[in-house]
């Protein structure tokens, strides 16, 4: 598994291969061709993290970049021993809970109640 810095710099190059304005116009005009090109320029990162991979060029200017190099940051703070994998894990979850979720339980609690 790559280190987080190295998927970082990996991220980074392929939103700006996408926001280039040849392959933005290529995206609009033709998708099919614009994915082959991202999937043969960008061939390991395509292979490792497909998911990841289409969900940046499916969409480059509005991909959440700042979700990313959160969760790389934690990765990079598990791998350098700061922090462990169970914590962190606790951390994210809770976030995300909180950002997501929590606020929709409520109402609907609410509404259960009422």
């Amino acid at each position: 598994m790559e280190n987080a810095s190295d998927i970082k710099k990996q991220v980074t190059e392929l939103i700006s291969f996408c926001l280039r304005r040849d392959n933005t116009k290529m995206r609009s005009e033709n998708m099919d061709e614009y994915k082959q090109l991202c999937m043969r320029t960008f061939t390991n990162f395509h292979q490792n993290y497909p998911t990841l991979f289409f969900s940046i060029v499916e969409k480059p200017s509005s991909f959440p970049l700042f979700r990313l190099e959160e969760m790389l940051n934690i990765k990079e703070k598990i791998e350098n021993n700061v922090i462990e994998e169970k914590d962190a894990s606790v951390y994210l979850g809770q976030k995300y809970f909180n950002e997501f979720v929590k606020d929709t339980v409520k109402k609907l609690d609410k509404e259960l109640n009422l």
